[in-house]
């Protein structure tokens, strides 16, 4: 049996991950051994190196602190398993690859013989790279650009106990709705969650752009092995686990929009007409919320320029986001070990 510890398996991603992972066809093959930073029981400590080192493989969605923390200490235990990591601390790292087996399966099986280290990518970047999966396998993409509306879950834990604490606060709030959204008390750096959105994700990177917004072009640029033009602005909503974005995509070549609905169509995809109806009924984070395929909607070409498309997508961010991806990848590395 292949012995496979988890950490962070109480979290949001964590606990999706594992329910795919024991619905998966590889369950049979792996012995499951969750670890705690906070000492639960019948869980083993995630800070012990010497029983970690036992494992054949790790999957951490405890963080980037944690990450940062252990994945040194373990390999200077000569540690020889297989380290998959959620959070973004490692996924710009040379000796790590991206795992989004869709866009770049041959590249992750190639490096399973190389390296050990492996980790999810950005959220919105699988959802946008999957989206416009069969665009860039004909290399039709000029540029991208895309404004990406985040669901909280995105922020972790903490950002949705704000929100419910919003929720909950504004039972008894004003019925007059002009000062109603100002009477919310709790704020999380000093905004509200609820009524609200906020147009900045992480910290301040170059060309007035935030570290959210550049995964875009860098990850991508990874996963793909080429250079591609992502301008990105990323943008917090109260939407609770789906994020929805909008994507303007420049053509090499005139196509037509028949054509073009053609090309988002994919094993992954679920394709909307662009009408009032479906629109409203299907094209939604409340509807998607929970599902496996990334709805895409409201494509047209852009006014401004007949070579200039836009689509609306919609798509479960803990799952495709984050979950589906390693679990796939696990599925890979397991079928390699046997």
């Amino acid at each position: 049996m292949i012995k496979l510890g988890i950490i962070g398996w109480r979290g949001l991603v964590g606990s999706i991950l594992i329910n795919r992972i024991k619905n998966s066809k590889i369950i049979k093959f792996i012995e499951i051994y969750l670890f705690s930073t906070n000492n639960v029981k019948n869980t083993y400590n995630a800070y012990n190196y010497i029983f970690l080192k036992n494992m054949n493989i790790i999957i951490s969605c405890q963080g980037s602190n944690y990450t940062k923390f252990i994945i040194n200490n373990i390999f200077l235990k000569n540690w020889k398993g297989y380290w998959i990591d959620a959070s973004s601390y490692l996924r710009m790292n040379n000796n790590c690859c991206l795992i989004l087996d869709c866009m770049n399966k041959s590249q992750i099986i190639k490096n399973i013989k190389k390296y050990n280290i492996f980790s999810g990518c950005n959220c919105t970047v699988s959802l946008c790279l999957i989206s416009i999966k069969n665009l860039l396998k004909k290399n039709l993409i000029d540029w991208i650009l895309t404004t990406s509306y985040q669901a909280v879950s995105g922020a972790g834990y903490k950002m949705i106990k704000f929100l419910i604490k919003n929720i909950n606060n504004s039972y008894n709030l004003s019925n007059n709705l002009l000062i109603m959204e100002k009477q919310l008390k709790y704020i999380y750096k000093k905004q509200p969650l609820l009524y609200n959105a906020i147009p900045w994700i992480d910290i301040k990177k170059n060309f007035g752009q935030t570290n959210e917004e550049q995964k875009s072009i860098f990850e991508a640029t990874k996963i793909l092995n080429k250079k591609i033009i992502i301008d990105s602005n990323c943008v917090r909503i109260n939407s609770l686990r789906c994020h929805s974005q909008m994507l303007n995509i420049k053509i090499k070549k005139k196509i037509s929009l028949e054509n073009f609905y053609e090309l988002l169509n994919n094993n992954f995809t679920e394709i909307i007409k662009n009408n009032q109806n479906s629109t409203i009924d299907k094209l939604s984070p409340f509807f998607v919320s929970g599902k496996l395929k990334i709805f895409i909607g409201r494509i047209r070409k852009n006014l401004t320029n007949s070579n200039v498309f836009n689509f609306f997508s919609v798509g479960d961010q803990l799952l495709w986001g984050a979950a589906e991806p390693i679990k796939r990848f696990l599925e890979i590395l397991v079928e390699y070990l046997l």
